[in-house]
Parts: C-alpha cells; sequence; structure tokens
C-alpha cells in the first residue's frame, strides 16, 4: 500500500501506522514457536505481556499525538505522554521484578505451611507416645489433692464385684437344688442365674457397707435408738453372711485344722460359727478402714442423689484445676501455635496475591492511561502499585473520572 504511494503522503502515512513494520516480528519473537518448550514457556511468561503492551501504547501514541493540534495546554501533554511511557517502561521492570517477589514468596508461605503441618503431625506423634506417663503423672498427682475419693470408690466398686463374684460361686449350687424342688428337677440354672445372682450380691454387700456407715453416723451424733437398731440390722446381716458365705471358707481350712489337731478333731457349728464371724469381721474391718470409710459415703449421695458436701475441697481442687497442664499439652501448645500460624497464612496469602496481580495491572494500567490520557488528557492511575490496596474500587475510578472531566 505505501509503494503506490507519492513519497510525502508515504512518509507520513508510515509514521501514523509504523507499529506494523515491527509488530509481527516482536510477537514470533516472544512467542518463541520454534525454540524449545523451557525457552519459549520463559519467553511467553517474561515477555508476552510486555509486549503487548507496548504495541498497545505504540499504537495510542499515534491519536495522543495527533491530538496536540486541538490542545490547549501542550507542553504538559506532551510532558504527560513522556511520563506515560515512563511508566511503561517502569511497569515492564515491575513486572519482571514482581514475578521473581511472587516465586519467592510463594516459596516462603509453602515451606511456611509444610513446616506448620509437619510439626503439628510430630507433636501429635510426641504426645501419643508420652500420654500413657502424663497421665499417670496427672492421676499421681490428683490422688494426693483434696477432692472426690475415685480410688477408694474403684477399690470399693472392685472388691465388691469380686466379693459379689465368691459369694454367687458358693451360693449358685444351693439355689439351683432350690429351683429344681420347684420344677421337679428341670431347672438348669446356667449363665443367666449366675448374672442374676451377681447382680444380687452386689447390691447385698454395698447394703451391707452402707449399713455400717449408717451406724457410724448414728454414733457420732448420739442417736442410742438408731444406734440398737442398726446394731441389729448389722448383726443380722452379718449371721446371715457368716451362715451361708463365710461358713463355706472354714470348711476349707477344716482339713488343716484336722491335720495339726489330730484325727479326732471335731470343730463344731459353734467353733466353725465363731471362725466364720471372725473372718467376716476382719475382712469387713480391713476393707472399711482401707476405702470403705471414704467411698461408702460419696456412693451413697450418689445414689440419695443428696449431692456430696466436700466442705472446702472444691477450693483446693478448683485452685489445682488452674495450676494443671492439659493432658495433650504438645497438641494444645500447636493448636496455640496454629492459630497463630494461621492468621500469618492468611496474611502472607494475601500478600501472595497482590504480589501476583500486581505486576500484570501495573502494564494494564500504563494501557489505560494512554486511553485516559487521550480521552480526558489525565492519567487514571497512579503508578506505580505498591500493593494490592493502592488499587482503587471501580467506584472510586468512576468518581475520579467524573472529577477531572468537570476540571476540564
Amino acid at each position: 500500500m505505501l509503494e503506490n504511494m507519492e513519497t510525502p503522503w508515504k512518509y507520513v502515512v508510515a509514521a501514523l501506522i509504523f507499529p506494523i513494520f515491527f509488530q509481527n516480528d516482536l510477537f514470533q519473537f516472544v512467542w518463541g514457536a520454534q525454540d524449545p518448550m523451557s525457552i519459549a514457556l520463559a519467553k511467553r511468561i517474561l515477555l508476552l505481556w510486555p509486549a503487548c503492551a507496548i504495541i498497545f501504547c505504540c499504537w495510542m501514541s499515534v491519536p495522543n499525538i495527533l491530538s496536540i493540534i486541538v490542545r490547549q495546554n501542550r507542553r504538559e501533554f506532551i510532558s504527560a505522554v513522556f511520563l506515560t511511557w515512563w511508566d511503561l517502561g517502569r511497569s515492564i521492570f515491575y513486572f519482571w521484578g514482581g514475578i521473581i517477589r511472587f516465586i519467592i514468596n510463594l516459596g516462603g508461605w509453602a515451606y511456611g505451611l509444610i513446616r506448620l503441618i509437619v510439626l503439628g503431625f510430630l507433636l501429635m506423634a510426641k504426645d501419643l507416645l508420652l500420654f500413657p506417663m502424663r497421665a499417670f503423672g496427672e492421676v499421681s498427682n490428683t490422688s494426693f489433692q483434696r477432692g472426690i475419693p475415685w480410688p477408694a470408690i474403684l477399690m470399693m466398686v472392685v472388691w465388691t464385684c469380686v466379693e459379689a463374684a465368691i459369694f454367687t460361686f458358693v451360693m449358685n449350687d444351693l439355689v439351683i437344688n432350690v429351683m429344681e424342688s420347684f420344677s421337679d428337677g428341670e431347672f438348669q440354672g446356667g449363665i443367666w442365674l449366675k448374672m442374676g445372682l451377681f447382680v444380687v450380691f452386689t447390691f447385698f454387700v454395698l447394703g451391707s457397707y452402707a449399713v455400717i456407715h449408717t451406724l457410724g453416723q448414728a454414733v457420732k451424733e448420739k442417736k442410742w435408738g438408731s444406734v440398737v437398731a442398726y446394731a441389729l440390722i448389722e448383726l443380722i446381716v452379718a449371721a446371715v453372711e457368716t451362715v451361708l458365705f463365710y461358713r463355706e471358707f472354714v470348711d476349707a481350712l477344716v482339713p488343716w485344722f484336722a491335720q495339726h489337731a489330730g484325727d479326732n478333731f471335731e470343730l463344731g457349728i459353734a467353733g466353725t460359727l465363731g471362725i466364720a464371724f471372725t473372718v467376716w469381721f476382719g475382712i469387713r474391718c480391713m476393707t472399711w478402714f482401707l476405702f470403705g470409710a471414704s467411698a461408702i459415703p460419696m456412693l451413697l449421695a450418689m445414689i440419695q442423689r443428696t449431692g456430696i458436701d466436700m466442705q472446702g475441697s472444691s477450693r483446693g481442687a478448683a485452685g489445682a484445676g488452674k495450676s494443671q497442664n492439659p493432658m495433650m499439652v504438645y497438641i494444645h501448645g500447636a493448636m496455640t501455635e496454629f492459630r497463630e500460624e494461621m492468621d500469618w497464612v492468611q496474611a502472607k496469602g494475601d500478600y501472595i496475591l497482590s504480589s501476583f496481580l500486581v505486576p500484570p495491572l501495573q502494564i494494564l494500567a500504563v494501557c489505560i492511561n494512554f486511553c485516559t490520557l487521550l480521552i480526558g488528557g489525565n492519567h487514571l492511575f497512579q503508578l506505580p502499585f505498591r500493593s494490592f490496596q493502592d488499587i482503587l474500587d471501580t467506584k472510586d475510578l468512576i468518581e475520579k473520572a467524573r472529577k477531572s472531566v468537570r476540571k476540564d
């Protein structure tokens, strides 16, 4: 087309469309279709966006320069055109530097996140490995503090189950014989009978300890009528347990007595019941002073729903509870640190997003500034952008454009 024009007009048209002479070669170079993939990819990332901006600004410079003819403040406008090109060059370098900063920030953010995850798993594994020792230490510490006597209650429950199991074994055959008399010899018993007897004797044993506790309370309060009544009840309980349960224990010792006393040894009913009562009394005293005196009042308060009066021990327990560390101390500390690290991750994520978006947006802002320079004679954006917060919202940009139009 230029070959058919005359010489003066040829140069004028060539000056107006001068980007067409190099834009194709520039695009082919930055696209790198003939280059290896790594070089082509590097060119497309680093050079394609700046090349497009340069071509666009070249095309926009032509009408801007032509508009000088009709403008009033020509010197200021020409300065603005040169400053816009300066902003373009600076934005391109900011674009390249922003890519490097984005890679560094992304690497640091990924390292921090991976470090946070790995340390979290390591601390969790450490807590799980050390949990048995810490739990044992916690139980040991709380065992010497004032409060509910859980060790005594646990020993009371265990002893009750042991004694109920022994009574169940002793009385199982007797109950089967009694039931066979009602069923003409067809009663088999089985596991269900044993379970039922175990439950009954569990309440029986706990009831005997409850009578001892009630008798002691009546003696402390000097209620002599209640003392006599509870003493009779305890004697009846002792007689029943001696005759039905502990007598079997004495029968098991008769061969040993006979071995040392001679062949004509006969213990007799009085000696058997006397030894059985002594065994019952000794076991009751031993278990009562060891854990029954502490556990039975708590169990009665739980059963009767009367509440537990710790008489000031709750204050000590509360104070002790405040000074105690959580069982999973490493996980607890890791969760606290995790919350702080998540705030860091979120802030760092915003910073990485800013470093990713700001470099290309600066070049786009220069292109828009060329357009607004042509239309309104001034720049819409103040460059360079330091962070994403420097980019105004759309409403603010529209309001700024309206003010510039009114000013003109």
